[in-house]
């Protein structure tokens, strides 16, 4: 065993060490910062210290971005994660580690880890390679369950990333508009001048040279800022940045300053990168082609060796674009093949649109390729006038520039079989109820044999009518030999391949036992991703394979399908809808409003969207957006709707705009809702607002009468929302005002009970210095009588029992146990019996009781269904 005095004695050498890292690292003094890291995870290794071990590692993992090592991140980052994720292989570098203590520190460092290996794959493979859209969700998740969530914003700066690998500007956007939630005096630290820096790049690409300067000079400014953590990096490459700007805008290089010259080779590589390319441009625009040609191509060998994909990516597009400024075309166009073919593996999408733009003999070069002419400089056509401020931040535009290339497979022009297929539509949608009629069709596409179909596009259409007119399984094994015979025939055509995919997606669900050995999903998973690489730019194609991704629980794939397929044709509502619910179910609603509003935005004739983008904005208390929203709908739909009004009642309620609100609620009585529950429960909280007890008091009573397991028009968010409302209503009501006691009561046996109401209990109770939170655990056994309980919600009945969580606060986790039961005990008559209770270590001071009621659920129920 150590000696107490000697182990004091190193771990006071291992945090001077980790102190002076620190100070190199916020010097941007990476080299010299990572052997001490080195050194550190060597000494912790042979000491074994695990948690200065993970140190190290974590040390290591931060200072690879920034000396443009991304594997040397990787494998750190990929060896912290598994110690942090498996106690055991942490024990095997220190057997008797203080477990209270690794799980700390395994809390706060999760999330970084995951972010830098999501990083540092992004940098090597591509941000829009395989795996890359799912980092986005995992690392989001891991942010919530270790409660950190102001790392959210590093894995929205990553999603950023990806976005803008994917081509998708406005959501790149989306994501900036994100990292803007910054208010002074917060805790968390400042991103803004991230923001911008990625802004400009927008704006540089888009041809906004004028607007990336202001951006730019906004970002310095801001780079200075109190919470901002690496002042002297954020400075550093953002005025690089404004140099490169100022120089398209046809302004002087100014010199680097005192600082960064100190700074000795190979401290800080990623500075030199960009100082390179600031030099390689001043070159260019001073007419030493040859010397720009030089550096730039020392770099694109630098950056192959050191397997930095997406540095390599830009620096590459700069030199094909030297090359074609001095005349040297075959060989730019050799350069751009082995550019094209490592965009294409890694579906950087934006890379490929420069590209080709830049070759393009048609369009002037600029040094710096662009997605359109610049407004201004040299390399620009029209002078820019904007003096807008700088601070006001473009978000989600409407100029977006489309994909030139964008195909798909509605028949526009005349094909053998175009008019033939018109028909057929026009049949199948006449004979929804007539089965002989559907039979003829059948037969009739059946008719058209594979080497007699002469178009591609006639027979991707034939597969595609084919689903519509099946009637059983005979049909379907008539039809599936067919199909994949006009595949053989049509290798070559992506739209042929993806229909026929998706065809044997569909016989396999409607019938998994005869097809499952007749249509490997292995093949099925090949065509589909087979697909995609042969067009890229073909919108359906992506549709369909991510629908198929989804099914077989390739999530990641699936919100990469459906990013590009939602990329290409911002007006489809169905691309639209399938993006945003895969990003509400991975619990990211803010990403599925901007997928949303884009669609409504680009000209959508789907009512649909605009309800969902509706639902979206109430769920994030977007109370103005709903009501624009439900305004878009009632456009689009050409007719108004039950749950309309409503809506726009409970929007107005929250926007103070009372009158209106009861005008809408009894608007909404005109569409015969299916019950009252919540118009009365609106009226109550918009009366006792009005200082209307009276009414109000009238309205709760009619609200109380009805039997909440009777309503099932309500989702069970739908009644927390309202319980909410309502607890805040009686706030001010007397404690012994036995109607607010018949509400309380209620919501607390429907496991309704709001928090604020919950904590407002609190309020009577001492402060404590030692405080500490628990989760409690109970199982509520139910008598014969359950359904009819007022705790019974809809869908409940046959229960017989439920789990419920509670979270509460107290000294001991005995007072915490008691807390929770005798609020349970008010719930129903038989006890609760006492599951599982999970006390934090840490105290505080605050004052002791129950801070929320968790959702109840049955798990023997669940049980019995399957």
């Amino acid at each position: 065993m150590e000696d107490p005095e000697q182990n004091d004695h190193s771990q006071t050498e291992f945090d001077q060490r980790a102190e002076k890292s620190e100070k190199l690292f916020l010097e941007c003094r990476l080299r010299s910062a990572l052997q001490l890291a080195k050194e550190t995870t060597r000494q912790a290794r042979s000491q074994q210290r695990i948690i200065n071990y993970m140190h190290g590692l974590f040390d290591q993992m931060r200072f690879g971005h920034g000396l443009l090592d991304p594997q040397l991140t990787r494998e750190a980052a990929v060896e912290l994660v598994v110690l942090l994720q498996d106690e055991e292989q942490a024990r095997r570098i220190q057997p008797d580690l203080d477990e209270g203590h690794y799980h700390w520190v395994c809390s706060w460092m999760s999330s970084c880890a995951y972010d830098n290996l999501a990083e540092s794959t992004g940098l090597m493979a591509g941000f829009n390679s395989p795996g890359m859209h799912e980092c986005i969700n995992d690392g989001i998740q891991v942010c919530r369950q270790t409660g950190k969530t102001e790392c959210i914003k590093c894995f929205r700066e990553y999603a950023a990333d990806v976005y803008l690998s994917a081509d998708d500007l406005a959501m790149v956007r989306h994501q900036c508009q994100a990292l803007m939630d910054y208010r002074d005096g917060e805790e968390q630290r400042d991103r803004r001048w991230s923001c911008y820096h990625k802004l400009a790049w927008l704006n540089v690409l888009e041809g906004r040279l004028v607007r990336a300067e202001k951006d730019l000079e906004h970002a310095l400014q801001l780079s200075t800022a109190e919470k901002v953590y690496l002042k002297t990096r954020a400075a550093t490459l953002v005025g690089i940045n404004l140099q490169e700007v100022r120089l398209l805008l046809g302004q002087a290089l100014e010199q680097p300053t005192a600082a960064l010259l100190e700074l000795e080779t190979g401290e800080w590589p990623k500075m030199e990168l960009e100082q390179a390319k600031l030099q390689a441009l001043a070159d260019v625009l001073a007419g030493k082609l040859d010397a720009a040609i030089a550096t730039l191509t020392e770099w694109d060998r630098r950056l192959t060796e050191m397997r930095c994909l997406r540095e390599w990516f830009e620096v590459r597009l700069r030199l094909i674009a030297a090359f074609l400024l001095a005349d040297k075309r075959p060989r730019a166009e050799a350069l751009g093949k082995g550019l094209e073919a490592k965009a294409a593996e890694a579906q950087d999408y934006l890379t490929i649109r420069r590209w080709k733009r830049l070759l393009d003999p048609n369009i002037p070069v600029c040094p710096v390729p662009l997605l359109t002419t610049a407004d201004a400089g040299p390399y620009g056509t029209v002078a820019a006038t904007s003096d807008s401020d700088p601070a006001a931040l473009p978000l989600l535009t409407d100029d977006e520039d489309d994909i030139d290339d964008v195909e798909d497979e509605i028949i526009e022009t005349v094909t053998p079989l175009s008019e033939t297929l018109a028909e057929y539509m026009q049949e199948i949608m006449a004979s929804q109820d007539d089965e002989e009629a559907r039979r003829e069709i059948f037969n009739s596409i059946l008719s058209h044999t594979p080497h007699s179909i002469e178009d591609a596009a006639d027979a991707a259409y034939l597969v595609h009518l084919s689903r519509y007119v099946i009637q059983g399984s005979d049909d379907a094994q008539r039809v599936w030999p067919w199909a994949d015979a006009i595949r053989k025939q049509f290798t070559e055509d992506s739209t042929v391949l993806s229909v026929v995919a998706a065809l044997g997606q569909y016989f396999r669900a409607a019938d998994s036992e005869m097809f499952q050995d007749q249509i490997p999903i292995q093949d099925l998973e090949k065509w589909f991703r087979l697909s995609l690489s042969m067009n890229p730019n073909h919108p359906r194609n992506h549709a369909r394979a991510g629908a198929f991704f989804l099914d077989e629980g390739m999530t990641g794939d699936a919100e990469r399908a459906f990013s590009r397929a939602f990329r290409l044709d911002r007006a489809d509502g169905s691309s639209a809808h399938q993006l945003a619910d895969l990003y509400r179910e991975t619990d990211r609603p803010r990403d599925a409003l901007a997928v949303l509003d884009i669609c409504l935005r680009k000209g959508t004739k789907d009512g649909n969207v605009a309800w969902e983008a509706a639902m979206t904005a109430l769920q994030l208390e977007q109370y103005d957006m709903l009501l624009t929203y439900l305004d878009r709908h009632a456009e689009l739909a050409e007719r108004e709707q039950a749950w309309l009004h409503y809506y726009r009642g409970l929007a107005l309620f929250r926007l103070g705009r009372l009158d209106e609100c009861l005008d809408e609620l009894d608007e909404e009585l005109s569409f015969d809702p299916p019950g009252h529950l919540h118009l009365h429960a609106i009226r109550v909280c918009v009366h006792s607002a009005q200082g209307q007890r009276d009414l109000a008091r009238r309205e709760l009573e009619k609200l109380l009468a009805i039997h909440f397991g009777e309503v099932d028009y309500l989702s069970l968010h739908g009644l927390v929302r309202l319980a909410e409302a309502l607890c805040d209503a009686i706030e001010d009501w007397p404690l012994n005002d036995p109607l607010r006691q018949r509400l309380v009561r209620r919501l607390l046996r429907a496991g309704l009970i709001s928090d604020s109401f919950l904590n407002s209990l609190r309020e009577g109770n001492a402060e404590s210095n030692e405080i500490r939170f628990f989760r409690v655990q109970l199982r509520q056994p139910l008598d014969s009588h359950w359904p009819e309980s007022e705790g019974c919600l809809a869908g409940q009945q046959a229960w017989k029992d439920y789990l419920i969580d509670w979270g509460v606060l107290a000294e001991t986790e005995k007072e915490a146990v008691a807390r929770v039961q005798e609020l349970q005990n008010l719930c129903e008559k038989t006890p609760a019996k006492l599951v599982h209770v999970e006390g934090s270590d840490e105290t505080f001071r605050d004052r002791p009781g129950v801070v929320w009621q968790g959702y109840r659920r049955c798990e023997s129920n669940e049980s019995t269904k399957k």
